[in-house]
């Protein structure tokens, strides 16, 4: 019955099954070739591959080379304690360096000095309880003047009349220029030298006192040889 059916089935269809048969059965087969030597080479790539990444591996290991280390060794200062200084001893001073021509000084008391005035007393009465005796005020310590320079330059002489007071502790204070020739030029010479000079001071009844009013004249000269010790400027002689 089956080949009635497919012998009605060629009548209609002029289609050659047996050869379509066939044709199946071969390309079939041709399919299965091909795709055997597709898998046959595909494991033949892959067994070579792993073959050549063994070899890779095995015959590419390098051997690195010892790493020579040095220790770096740790430098730590000593601590000390810090010093104390008991004391700094300090550098001299230089003394300044004095006038290559100081000045000659005539100093002369214009008050009217008591004839014992350069005679102590020490002589003590009974009534008398301090331990000083009356007598008059005397100088024991006068500084000469520093000569000022632009004088000194120009080749100037001068004298300046000071009055002041003499302290009970035999100091000078309060000195005032009465007159100076010329002005103005050895006013602040003669008033700092002034405030150096020491008195004995004035005694009365055991208590020391002071002097008011005393005037005392200082006098420039330029150092020469035809001046004596008594010399006095042609400016200022008979004006003080």
């Amino acid at each position: 019955m089956i080949q009635n059916l497919i012998n009605y089935f060629k009548k209609l269809i002029p289609i050659d099954l047996d050869s379509m048969v066939l044709e199946s059965s071969e390309d079939e087969t041709n399919v299965y070739q091909k795709y055997g030597v597709a898998a046959a080479a595909g494991t033949a790539v892959a067994l070579f591959s792993l073959f050549l990444m063994a070899f890779l591996i095995a015959t590419g290991e390098v051997q690195l080379d010892e790493i020579k280390t040095r220790k770096i060794v740790d430098i730590v200062m000593p601590q000390r304690d810090p010093e104390l200084l008991d004391s700094v001893e300090r550098p001299e001073e230089a003394e300044p360096e004095p006038d290559q021509t100081p000045p000659e000084v005539d100093i002369e008391n214009i008050d009217n000095v008591l004839d014992d005035a350069l005679n102590l007393n020490f002589k003590f009465k009974a009534k008398r309880q301090g331990v000083f005796a009356d007598g008059s005020y005397v100088p024991i310590f006068q500084v000469p003047p520093q000569y000022p320079r632009r004088a000194m330059e120009r080749g100037i002489e001068g004298c300046v009349l000071l009055e002041y007071t003499v302290t009970i502790a035999g100091a000078v204070s309060n000195p005032t220029v009465i007159k100076a020739i010329p002005p103005n030029l050895f006013d602040r010479a003669a008033t700092r030298a002034a405030l150096r000079y020491k008195y004995k001071p004035l005694i009365r009844d055991g208590v020391a006192v002071p002097v008011e009013g005393v005037r005392q004249r200082i006098t420039f000269v330029l150092e020469s040889a035809e001046k004596g010790p008594g010399y006095i400027p042609a400016n200022c002689v008979g004006q003080m």
